[in-house]
């Protein structure tokens, strides 16, 4: 997974707060692991987004069924 996050400047950042270089590494791919795990993409929300989508239009239709089961049954009750 590609990311923006700057590695270089991370660990120069590091360096001059007086970590050594072999701390600022190993921080620094400790952090773009936790990133790379956590990081949510355009392309896991747009299909998450289909997903629930779909799961709407299941919902809709099995009320709409419910609803016609519902109002054949009062329409035998009154008639």
């Amino acid at each position: 997974m590609s990311n923006n996050f700057d590695t270089v400047t991370f660990m120069d950042t590091l360096v001059e707060g007086h970590f050594s270089q072999k701390q600022a590494k190993a921080l620094t791919v400790a952090l773009l692991h936790l990133i790379d795990m956590h990081l949510v993409t355009k392309d896991y929300l747009d299909m998450r987004l289909v997903q629930l989508k779909f799961e709407i239009i299941q919902w809709m239709v099995g009320l709409m069924l419910v609803q016609s089961g519902v109002t054949a049954v009062l329409f035998k009750l009154l008639h």
